[in-house]
């Protein structure tokens, strides 16, 4: 899988979508409303002057139909700069037809993400997904026996969801995983303006995570996944102005993805040496101070011993003590 490449996004919000899912307001999630044909792709590429990974986000990049998918692959390779690879979401079983794999196979992809969200039948059910779980794991592992770059996105939050679902969800891609080099990315279930989940929420048919329970779901499965060796891509939502003035309910925190991440390594810390001493890289110091000293605190509670004692059993290198 190609790392440490710049990322040039494209948002095509609700293209190729069969349907709405409850929670889904893309052009809000993005702040596009217009989506970028291949051309405007072109416009906007062939100004470039460093090999970038391209990437078409939102939607289902594979249901646009075959030329569609040509043209805008089509427009990387002969616009965007010598060495520049793709990258794109889809839905998880879009890529069972042998021919369409095959031609998307044969541009220079750097990673295919895949939006499984869920695989309890229920939850997909209530969300709309118009998808048969087993069908997405089957899926998947014929992508793995084919060495296909994949990344997985997974939400938390979502109705009829619960936190031991989301954890069997975890397991049972790493089980399908193995030894591959897989991302992930964790996102919150937020009620947007002029969703279904917006109107089922002031139905009192839905409620939405509060914001410590989100910290601590993600801060978990975070923990899981990275422990079965995922790498963690993105946790939670890209903060933008329309994003905050459109949410109205849910997780909302321009943090949320920090402090998250902030909380499963306060489990990872307590998971490897539950009583401590932990000594542990300068570069996660962060983790710990950041956001009010959310971590250190975490790590207390968690371990039950008082800030003091917690930080006497702290210590960061390559220096030999940290103040913090």
């Amino acid at each position: 899988m190609i790392k440490n490449m710049k990322k040039h996004p494209f948002f095509l919000p609700f293209a190729g979508c069969k349907n709405r899912c409850v929670y889904c307001n893309q052009r809000t999630i993005t702040g596009v409303n217009k989506i970028p044909s291949p051309q405007d792709v072109i416009e906007e590429l062939k100004v470039l002057k460093e090999a970038v990974e391209v990437c078409f986000f939102g939607g289902s990049f594979c249901r646009l139909g075959i030329e569609t998918i040509k043209d805008y692959l089509d427009a990387v390779v002969n616009h965007a700069p010598s060495g520049s690879r793709i990258r794109f979401s889809t839905y998880p079983n879009d890529l069972n037809d042998k021919k369409l794999r095959d031609t998307v196979l044969s541009y220079p992809i750097a990673c295919i993400e895949l939006g499984v969200q869920s695989l309890d039948s229920e939850v997909l059910s209530l969300c709309h997904r118009d998808i048969d779980p087993s069908e997405v794991l089957d899926s998947l592992a014929e992508l793995r026996e084919e060495n296909i770059p994949l990344a997985v996105q997974l939400m938390i939050g979502l109705p009829g969801q619960t936190e031991s679902s989301s954890m069997s969800d975890i397991c049972k891609l790493a089980k399908i995983k193995g030894a591959a080099e897989w991302q992930i990315r964790i996102y919150p279930c937020l009620v947007m303006e002029n969703t279904e989940l917006y109107t089922m929420m002031q139905e009192n048919k839905y409620t939405p995570l509060s914001l410590n329970e989100a910290i601590r779901w993600g801060g978990k499965l975070i923990d899981k996944a990275t422990s079965f060796g995922f790498t963690l891509i993105k946790a939670g939502l890209q903060e933008t102005e329309e994003l905050a003035l459109q949410v109205r309910g849910g997780p909302h925190h321009p943090a949320l993805g920090e402090l998250m991440i902030g909380e499963s390594f306060v489990y990872r810390l307590i998971r490897l040496n539950p009583n401590g001493p932990w000594v542990i890289p300068a570069i996660h110091m962060s983790k710990l101070i950041g956001h009010n000293q959310y971590g250190l605190k975490r790590l207390a509670e968690l371990s039950d011993m008082s800030g003091e004692e917690i930080r006497e059993k702290l210590s960061f290198f390559p220096s030999d003590k940290t103040s913090i």
